[in-house]
């Protein structure tokens, strides 16, 4: 609702002409900010932002799963949000908004998530929310406790959570362009893409700040550690990941052509075309502890082993080491 107050004083969606933002909506809140009215969502219910026509398909389909009243005259006591994370199929709705007041441009946490409960995501999460402003995350068809361990942790933090019913990852590209629609639908400035099990040394912290205000590169790419135990890193001929640099910070271009690598398996977080944008080579490192157990590796490989047999998409002397007895590990120092 805006008043006739607001639009009598200018409150509009027209674009601000020295203002580079995309979107209509962020014109509108900086114009009315400017101008000293408050913006708020008041509802007894998970909001559901409708920007444009092409959304109210999605707002009937959020009401009847919701059970919400259009009945606005019908009081209601207030309650607190709630979403029902049995529901097949269904998206869990929360305000994914840019805050105002901030002295750089938002960073959206990503992740496509399966029975990460008990294992890495809640350490993992824990250090993300002290630098994240909202996260878009995919629970791709969870039998544990991975959809109530993100609503606990991220508590407070704008989160949009897609729950599948059914696992996508046999077909993987299809589940990351899915992410990436989810993603494009809260218009993010600034986007990391992670695993549940993935996790930056403590300077990174430190050094995202400049790295999210800086306007020359829209790519940074870092160094992965193939943790195999939660002090020593993998390190021979087949895992000689932390030897290259790939993209995990990525500005957000919506006027950008993005293509994807049209692959089952190891198509990318991303899309393949995504170092034709300026990109820079980061010396914070990033760990990743999905191989630190044995009981995960062997996982891993049977995994691997019944999605891709023939290993038509991935390295198959790297599958065949997964279970090496004694590999070649080096002790992780902080830098």
């Amino acid at each position: 609702m805006i008043s006739r107050k607001a639009l009598l004083c200018g409150v509009h969606y027209a674009p601000i002409y020295n203002l580079s933002f995309w979107g209509e909506d962020r014109h509108f809140s900086i114009r009315a900010a400017a101008l000293g009215f408050t913006l708020y969502v008041d509802t007894h219910y998970p909001a559901f932002h409708v920007y444009r026509d092409s959304d109210l398909p999605d707002a009937a389909a959020y009401m009847q799963h919701t059970g919400a009243d259009p009945d606005l005259n019908k009081e209601v006591p207030p309650q607190p949000p709630q979403s029902d994370p049995s529901l097949p199929g269904s998206r869990l709705f929360s305000p994914v908004l840019v805050s105002r007041g901030r002295d750089q441009p938002s960073l959206t946490l990503t992740m496509v998530l399966k029975n990460e409960g008990e294992r890495y995501l809640r350490q993992a999460l824990m250090r993300h929310r002290e630098y994240i402003h909202q996260a878009v995350i995919i629970d791709d068809g969870s039998t544990d406790n991975t959809v109530e361990v993100c609503l606990e942790v991220l508590k407070g933090i704008p989160l949009r959570l897609i729950v599948n019913e059914h696992s996508m990852f046999h077909n993987e590209i299809e589940l990351r362009k899915r992410q990436w629609q989810a993603l494009t639908e809260v218009q993010p400035e600034w986007i990391l893409n992670l695993d549940a099990d993935e996790w930056f040394e403590p300077c990174f912290a430190k050094e995202l700040p400049k790295m999210l205000r800086q306007s020359v590169y829209d790519v940074f790419c870092f160094r992965l550690y193939d943790m195999w135990s939660n002090s020593h890193y993998r390190e021979d001929e087949c895992w000689r990941s932390h030897h290259y640099y790939r993209p995990f910070l990525v500005r957000y271009r919506p006027d950008f052509h993005y293509e994807w690598k049209e692959t089952a398996q190891h198509c990318g977080r991303y899309p393949a075309n995504i170092l034709d944008l300026p990109h820079q080579l980061s010396s914070v490192r990033l760990q990743h502890y999905g191989w630190a157990k044995p009981e995960d590796r062997l996982n891993k490989l049977r995994r691997y082993q019944s999605l891709d047999p023939e290993a038509r998409y991935g390295w198959r002397a790297q599958y065949e080491s997964i279970l090496d007895e004694a590999p070649t590990l080096i002790e992780w120092s902080e830098s």
